[in-house]
């Protein structure tokens, strides 16, 4: 699988999809809202950012997440974070050509953020392997299962 058809097949399943600049890189930003009265009546706004890199490497990575979670939080709309509303990031970097700094970086707890969650994913093409942090979270529990079951639902192969 290429990275056009891992495009497609993500793109397929949202609606609310928009293409922007992202650190550099052209990024599908794909846009969805879930509401759950077991959140104790929250709203989660959530973002995702699917970008092609020839090479990934730690640093790379680093900047991407932080840049998507920054576009997240400028442009989502209703209360402010922390109000009954949450905000989270998926930063999805696809590439058949993923250094193992990368990997690890993704493999270790995701940066705190108030009402926000920053969630990096690395998607390996030549290995039809997904990465990213599988353990459970301590802050944000409650949205633990959610977060991880998205991935797999709409970013695996």
């Amino acid at each position: 699988m290429d990275y056009q058809e891992y495009f497609l097949q993500v793109k397929d399943k949202f609606i609310n999809t928009t293409r922007t600049n992202i650190g550099g890189f052209d990024a599908l930003v794909i846009y969805d809202e879930v509401f759950k009265w077991r959140w104790l009546a929250t709203k989660l706004k959530i973002f995702s950012f699917v970008t092609y890199a020839d090479k990934i490497d730690e640093h790379l990575i680093k900047s991407y997440t932080q840049n998507c979670l920054h576009y997240a939080c400028k442009h989502k709309k209703g209360l402010p974070r922390g109000l009954q509303n949450g905000v989270v990031s998926y930063s999805i970097l696809v590439s058949d050509n993923i250094d193992s700094s990368a990997i690890s970086f993704v493999s270790q707890r995701p940066t705190k953020h108030w009402s926000a969650f920053e969630m990096p994913i690395l998607v390996d093409l030549s290995k039809k392997e997904l990465y990213y942090y599988k353990e459970n979270m301590i802050w944000g529990a409650l949205y633990d299962s959610f977060l991880n079951e998205y991935i797999l639902r709409n970013f695996k192969f």
